[in-house]
């Protein structure tokens, strides 16, 4: 479905990170964002989802903390 989303200045800078962040369209970050923030009918598999979402985001970073 097609959608104009009006943003502020700030709000498109920080849609174009995200969209960074995530590598992707910034069609597709705010798609995103609106799925990652949307109430989950089932709350523990959006944790554990969200979670090895993030330890295999910062894999790295916590391999190095350990090293430290």
């Amino acid at each position: 479905m097609a959608m104009t989303l009006r943003l502020t200045a700030d709000e498109d800078r920080t849609l174009a990170e995200l969209a960074r962040t995530f590598r992707m369209s910034k069609n597709g970050a705010a798609a995103k964002a609106i799925d990652l923030a949307a109430p989950r009918p089932n709350h523990p598999e959006f944790v554990s989802a969200s979670t090895r979402r993030l330890l295999d985001r910062y894999a790295g970073v916590m391999s190095r903390l350990a090293e430290a």
